[in-house]
């Protein structure tokens, strides 16, 4: 929801900028509009990540993320039609007053939700992830991948490599589709998952580790009992350990569980997933043991929006909205994540193709 937002953004920015260089003005007041627009939609998206998170929990916030989408989409439409409709810049522009009126409307509203900036969000309420996963729709990542186990399968010390990269970008997908991996799973005694998120729990995430080593093990009584139980059984298993969705660069935070993977087996490895390159050198991640996700193809951003998309559906339909698929495509920025959220409202219906 994010990317398309900013896409938006950036396209309104384009046409503010085309309007300022014309010698005559084509749509008087289109310019104040289109300048409005703008500055409601950056004020809606900077609390987009908390109404994403909260609306799984309330009803109105989830309302209130649909109008969002609703009108991203009608704004979408009119730019398009902007650009090739030269003649029609009159209506367009009414069209685009009519859609800020509804987008002011929507902006002051989340006034009424107290949703809050994503710096501001204190205890965030992310979905956990998991090391499960449909590896075949997986997509564009295997070159990065074999570099990322070929570093994990080699050398004996016991090395921390973080996976880097905004929101959206596929991290998760990527460690997903490592920690799933056969010659991994071979290679390593254990093989373990944890979320650990933006609300950084130590006792949590050293009790997660812990009941993976040992699912049978009752629960020690302190953190200091849960260090201890982690470092005997490490000492004895080469080990793999997912953290997934880092986000804290404190080293005071990460200090005891990095005293204690050093007692791990030799060859033992850390997978971090991460927003933040500082938190990989907090981790200790060295510069060849950082990978910096880039944005997908096109290509493959319309592979993973049309197996979405027309999932259950004919070859004939495929075929026939292929090309205004690929050019929606284009629209995700090379985010996996947004070809999936985009191919799911289009499989829904709830943009006209």
């Amino acid at each position: 929801m994010e990317a398309i937002v900013s896409s938006i953004i950036e396209l309104l920015v384009k046409v503010i900028a085309e309007n300022a260089g014309q010698e005559l003005r084509l749509v008087t007041g289109v310019n104040r509009e289109v300048k409005k627009l703008e500055r409601n939609l950056k004020a809606i998206q900077c609390v987009l990540e908390d109404a994403e998170q909260r609306q799984i929990t309330q009803k109105s916030v989830k309302f209130w993320i649909e109008r969002v989408k609703e009108v991203a989409y009608d704004m979408d439409d009119v730019l398009d039609e902007w650009n090739t409709a030269i003649l029609k810049r009159h209506d367009i522009a009414t069209k685009i007053k009519e859609i800020n009126e509804e987008v002011d409307e929507i902006a002051k509203d989340k006034d009424k939700y107290e949703l809050t900036k994503s710096s501001e969000t204190k205890q965030p309420r992310r979905l956990e992830s998991t090391s499960f996963v449909d590896v075949s729709k997986l997509h564009g990542r295997d070159e990065v991948k074999n570099k990322i186990v070929s570093t994990l399968l080699g050398g004996n010390d016991i090395q921390t490599i973080s996976i880097v990269g905004m929101g959206g970008m596929g991290k998760t997908a990527l460690s997903q589709l490592i920690f799933n991996d056969g010659e991994v799973k071979a290679h390593f005694n254990k093989v373990i998952w944890v979320c650990v998120s933006d609300f950084f729990d130590l006792n949590k995430i050293a009790l997660a580790i812990l009941r993976s080593l040992d699912p049978n093990l009752q629960n020690p009584n302190s953190l200091q009992q849960v260090l201890e139980k982690i470092s005997e059984k490490i000492r004895s298993a080469k080990f793999l350990l997912v953290l997934d969705d880092a986000w804290t660069d404190h080293d005071e935070d990460w200090e005891s569980l990095k005293a204690v993977f050093q007692q791990g087996m030799s060859g033992s490895r850390i997978l971090m997933t991460t927003r933040k390159e500082s938190v990989a050198k907090v981790m200790g991640s060295s510069q060849s043991q950082v990978f910096n996700l880039k944005g997908l193809s096109d290509e493959v951003c319309w592979v993973i929006l049309s197996h979405v998309a027309f999932v259950g559906r004919d070859n004939d339909l495929r075929e026939n909205l292929e090309d205004i698929g690929r050019e929606i495509a284009k629209k995700c920025k090379g985010l996996p994540l947004a070809a999936k959220t985009l191919g799911g409202l289009l499989r829904d219906g709830r943009k006209q193709w």
